[in-house]
Order: structure tokens, then sequence, then C-alpha cells
């Protein structure tokens, strides 16, 4: 059973691309292969997430990426966690060995109370930064919201660079020295990822594209937060096919982004009521469940098989 998304392997092409024809050549051993794949080359902007500058070989990725997506379709199953994209892989490549198979939540949190720490009201955001995942916008709508006189925020801007983008954040934290009350965490240990999320009044999601479901999206709900979304074609699909929900922005549009940002911090009734939300259906399916599914098609696969 392989885990899967097209970066699996490594962030340079050459070794990245070639880790991805495991799945076949288990196949072609006569290895019973179940994939479960989190993206789809076919919907990835090469250029935007930071995997090239030039067009031309963008264009060539893609390409590259359908031949690499029917090497993955080798495999026995193709589990993936989003509608959508099984029927794609099923319309597109005529895929008969894909099945939608549940997330889940790898940790059930406590019910969380929705409640606010005194102090500053936090704006957070959290990832690996700088290709289609960027804060510049962020910081623009941070600052708009300053001249509209709210002087009791504060921004934190949780993580490292993107391993394509080195000295990113180190660039953008030296562009806003001057502006208060911002704070660049930097790599997050597994112990202050909870009291980060359940200390923010918002947490935002700065991107300019996406490449399938969202891991910090499942981690922000499953601390029952409320989150500002950037109004993506296929990321608005992903978040209302699992149950997720938000005020909306436009991702071009940073006045957007601090109006969605304004509708959450001065609405507590609808903070909590995206923050509860979010919690069910961060949680709504343990990981013990996802695993049960798992074991019974890897069980009927191996019977099928008989080994």
């Amino acid at each position: 059973m392989i885990n899967l998304q097209f970066a699996t392997f490594g962030d340079k092409r050459l070794p990245g691309a070639l880790g991805l024809f495991l799945p076949a050549l288990l196949k072609q051993r006569g290895i019973p292969t179940v994939v479960v794949l989190h993206n789809l080359a076919d919907n990835v902007d090469m250029k935007d997430a930071g995997f090239t500058n030039s067009k031309a070989i963008a264009w060539v990725m893609t390409k590259a990426g359908r031949f690499l997506t029917h090497a993955i379709l080798r495999a026995d199953i193709v589990a993936l966690t989003i509608p959508k994209y099984v029927e794609f892989l099923e319309s597109s490549y005529k895929a008969n060995n894909v099945l939608l198979a549940p997330h889940g939540s790898f940790e059930v949190v406590p019910q969380p109370t929705y409640e606010l720490p005194p102090g500053n009201r936090r704006i957070m955001a959290f990832g690996k930064w700088g290709t289609y995942k960027t804060v510049d916008m962020l910081l623009e709508a941070y600052k708009d919201l300053l001249s509209r006189g709210y002087d009791d925020i504060e921004l934190v801007i949780a993580g490292t660079d993107s391993p394509n983008s080195p000295g990113y954040l180190e660039s953008v934290a030296q562009s806003c020295a001057d502006v208060p009350n911002v704070t660049f965490t930097g790599y997050v240990a597994e112990e202050d990822v909870e009291p980060l999320f359940q200390s923010s009044a918002v947490v935002a999601f700065p991107y300019t594209s996406t490449t399938g479901s969202s891991g910090v999206l499942h981690q922000a709900g499953s601390y029952g937060c409320a989150t500002v979304l950037p109004a993506i074609g296929d990321f608005v699909h992903v978040i209302e096919e699992e149950g997720f929900t938000g005020e909306y922005f436009d991702p071009a549009d940073p006045s957007s982004l601090a109006d969605a940002i304004q509708k959450v911090i001065d609405a507590p009734d609808r903070r909590m009521e995206i923050g509860r939300r979010n919690y069910a259906a961060a949680v709504g399916i343990p990981i013990d469940e996802v695993v049960d599914w798992h074991l019974i098609h890897i069980s009927r696969l191996l019977a099928t098989n008989g080994a």
C-alpha cells in the first residue's frame, strides 16, 4: 500500500518522476498494490506551484504528469479522497480501478470551547510558503485592517519555506519589519500546534491555486477554527465535498481577504458556527474507520489474487 502524491519522492523533477513508477513496477512483479492518491497532475498549475517559471516546461510537465498518472493507475486499486477526482479519472483516463476513500482524522481532539483567549485577536496562517502559498497578499490585507482601525489584532505566519522557494519568508519578514504585531514562528513543534490553532480567531489560506485536499484545513477543523478561504474553483469543490466551510475571498484581491477576515472576527456567532462545522467535518470519520475501509479492500484484493 502506497500513500502517494506527486511530490512524494522529492521536489526534484527526475527522482520525483521516477518514484511514481513504483506502483507499475510492483504490479509487473505480481505484487498486489493499493495506492492512496492525494492529488492529480492535471489539476496543478505547474508554474504557479513553483515547479518551473517557463510556460513551455510547464506544458511538458503537465503532459508528463498524465503519462505518470497512467503509470500510477497500473496499481490494482487507486483510492482518492475527493469524489471529483474519482470522476475525472474514470472519464478522462477510462480508469475502472479507482475508489472513493474516506480521508479521516488522525487525532480526535476534544470538542473545543470556541472561545478566544484574552488579548489581541490572532489571524494565523500555517504552511510551507513561497510558491502558490504566499503571505504577501495576507500582509496587505492585514495592513488594510490596521488602517480600518483594528488595533487589537495580530498576524502570525507559521511554518517554513517551500523547498522550491528557499529564503522566501526571510525576505517577507524584512519587507514588513515596520508593521506592528507580525510574528514569523518558523517550524512549529508538534506539541505547539494545538495551542497555536486554538488561540487563533481565524485561520487564513492565502493560496493562489491548489494541488488537492488541504491538510492544514483538516488540522484547522480538528481544532474548531474559523477559516477564510480562497474562491478557487477546484478548492471550493473540495471544501464543500468534505463538509468544511468558511468565508470566501477573491485570491487576487487583498481587500476582499480583509473583508472576509473582518466578517469573521467581528461576528463571534459566525466565527463559532464556522468552527463547529469545520470540527464536525474534520472528526467525522476517525482514523480507525479509515483503516477498516482499507483493510476490507486489501483483503478482497488478496483473495482475488489467491494470496
